[in-house]
């Protein structure tokens, strides 16, 4: 995002201070100029690629001057290689961070947490600015709670995906003594908790800057586009017989586990919330996706930079549909590792939790180098994983959370600095219960249960067609299923949606 010289710079002093090598983009002085105007409180909402780090970065670095290095900086992030991402960075601004995570490879961080407090406390020369980077699990630990407690400069709390701190057990830890405040996401806005969505404006502040999506496909005010252009395939798969009746039986229990909360909207019971992961697994592990994966890979089985994004679910897999597959259900992943490796002779390797932050990197830098062809993954997209080069993404399993499917997209058209990337292509696996023109003339009794499942599809695929450079060719398979389930008036007139 603008950095030109990743090279390891050694503080003289260690106040912020932005790289000499880079220049701000308009919009990036902006959202600053903005947060500054807010008294250094406000939410930076920027999609994906647009430069979210280096903006809070350059924004700490205003404040800590205007304040005269007095400055305490507390940034969040959710997961541990995000801490690591963000260093990387912090250290180009001239910052000495304390890295603070149970894994940390400052093994001693909190003693160094201690002595930078008390060091600023007592005025010791160098010592009136320190950052510390944590992970949301260590922030909210009652003993990094207790080391804020004896800080006595000015604080600044920096969220990165501060989507999550919406979630009512974190946003209890969002702390009154942070003077200056910046949350970071390119989806603040929390789906289906306008109780947490509120808690976070009400906290940090209002936008000072809201860069969308299909501003950074297309380009804002005359600056280049931050993201690659992307074509869209939707890639349709139907439920088969055991599969539907089976999602029947679950949507009926849904039903039977939803309650009408006090803002009016329909919610879920915890035994209704248990019942729609199920469902939702069932759908991501429909039998026939492998069959069409198999189909639609083909043709890049010689190519590079594949990405194939599976559920965290178990498949059921006859004997001889792949290459050494013997068990009779077996977990997606290592399904399509199979078909990938075995029957396509790709050079493949699974991206998961599984990985150590050792692994991970090495798998990342293999597959650079084109020593790897595909990833096989689960949740890496939802998780801030950098891996501009991934070209071809086909997505087997997907969410009917908008800030997931939103985040997933942007990530997967990051721009790499070898400009090797020109465009993606991304395979969306749409599951249907029936055919759409089946159900066209079915009676609407006997297709009124299934209507929640092509709503929620339909959605997502409507929402990734609609900034796609095929989105015409894209729009008139949706547009088939839309009008043979929900008729002329199409998902628009569907009211009928549970509280998930």
């Amino acid at each position: 995002n603008g950095i030109l010289d990743t090279a390891h710079i050694i503080p003289e002093y260690p106040y912020p201070e932005i790289p000499d090598s880079y220049s701000l983009r308009p919009y990036q002085n902006e959202a600053i100029d903005s947060w500054e105007a807010n008294s250094y409180r406000g939410i930076f909402d920027m999609a994906t690629g647009t430069g979210k780090t280096v903006t809070a970065l350059a924004a700490i670095e205003r404040l800590s001057k205007n304040v005269s290095h007095r400055l305490a900086v507390v940034i969040v992030c959710p997961y541990q290689h995000l801490v690591e991402q963000w260093v990387e960075d912090i250290v180009l601004f001239n910052m000495k961070p304390i890295i603070a995570y149970s894994a940390s490879s400052q093994s001693d961080w909190e003693k160094r947490f201690d002595t930078a407090i008390r060091d600023q406390k007592f005025g010791v020369s160098g010592s009136e600015f320190f950052c510390v980077v944590c992970t949301n699990g260590t922030y909210a630990t009652d003993k990094f709670q207790r080391k804020i407690d004896k800080i006595r400069a000015q604080k600044l709390i920096v969220v990165d995906e501060a989507h999550n701190f919406g979630a009512e057990c974190l946003r209890t830890m969002l702390r009154s003594d942070f003077t200056y405040r910046l949350a970071l996401s390119a989806t603040i806005e929390r789906f289906g908790d306008t109780e947490g969505t509120e808690a976070l404006f009400n906290y940090f502040g209002d936008r000072c800057i809201e860069y969308t999506l299909e501003e950074a496909i297309r380009g804002r005010d005359g600056q280049p586009p931050c993201l690659t252009p992307y074509r869209y395939y939707p890639i349709v798969v139907y439920l088969e017989d055991k599969e539907l009746e089976e999602y029947s039986k679950i949507s009926l229990e849904i039903g039977k586990n939803t309650r009408v909360g006090k803002d009016g909207r329909k919610k879920l019971t915890e035994k209704g919330k248990k019942l729609a992961l199920k469902r939702a697994r069932l759908i991501a592990a429909a039998h026939q996706k492998l069959g069409a994966l198999r189909e639609a890979i083909q043709d890049y089985a010689n190519d590079s930079f594949i990405l194939v994004y599976c559920g965290a679910t178990k498949v059921e897999v006859d004997a001889d549909e792949i290459a050494g597959v013997d068990d009779y259900e077996v977990r997606q992943i290592d399904a399509v590792k199979r078909l990938l490796g075995n029957d396509l002779n790709m050079k493949v390797r699974q991206f998961t939790s599984r990985e150590s932050s050792r692994e991970r990197e090495e798998i990342k830098k293999m597959f650079s180098a084109e020593e790897l062809q595909a990833l096989v993954a689960i949740k890496c997209l939802d998780e801030g994983v950098n891996i501009p080069l991934i070209k071809t993404a086909f997505i087997l399993a997907s969410t009917t959370n908008p800030r997931e499917y939103v985040q997933r997209r942007g990530r997967l058209l990051r721009r790499d600095r070898e400009g090797k990337k020109k465009r993606a292509e991304i395979f969306d696996f749409i599951t249907l219960p029936r055919r759409a023109d089946l159900a066209a003339v079915m009676p609407d009794e006997e297709v009124r249960g299934e209507k929640r499942l092509v709503y929620n599809e339909l959605v997502r695929a409507k929402e990734f067609a609609s900034l796609a450079e095929n989105r015409a060719a894209a729009n008139q398979i949706l547009d088939e299923i839309e009008e043979g389930f929900f008729g002329i008036n199409g998902i628009a007139g569907y009211t009928d949606k549970e509280g998930e």
